[in-house]
């Protein structure tokens, strides 16, 4: 009978420890992809990376915010920087090589566009 309890208690622990590991973890969505644009949808739980893994390069793009956020940029040649910005604000971005992390306590979502030339 210990053991018959024991297995659902194990996959239960199994289970917690995954969705710990996933916290960390973002997701990238493409939304669209033809000739003119490329679109992609970034998420991020707390802690975890919004637009890229470690540094990670952007060429040129818009970003519309779509939650408040509060990230930490750090830029491949300076200082990490603590913002905050709010939903439903977009700010244009030349292209840079950076590192972004959500030291929010609510997931963040942004939508990033890409001219195609």
């Amino acid at each position: 009978m210990k053991y018959l309890l024991g297995l659902p208690m194990l996959f239960l622990c199994i289970t917690l420890m995954g969705q710990v590991q996933n916290s960390q973890e973002s997701n990238e969505k493409v939304l669209i992809d033809n000739d003119k644009v490329k679109v992609f949808e970034h998420s991020s739980l707390p802690k975890g990376e919004v637009c890229g893994e470690g540094m990670y390069h952007h060429e040129p793009h818009l970003t519309v915010i779509l939650t408040d956020a509060k990230v930490q940029i750090t830029p491949d040649n300076g200082k990490p920087q603590v913002i905050e910005v709010k939903s439903r604000t977009s700010m244009w971005f030349e292209s840079e090589t950076h590192s972004v992390i959500n030291k929010g306590d609510k997931p963040t979502k942004m939508v990033l566009v890409y001219l195609k030339e």
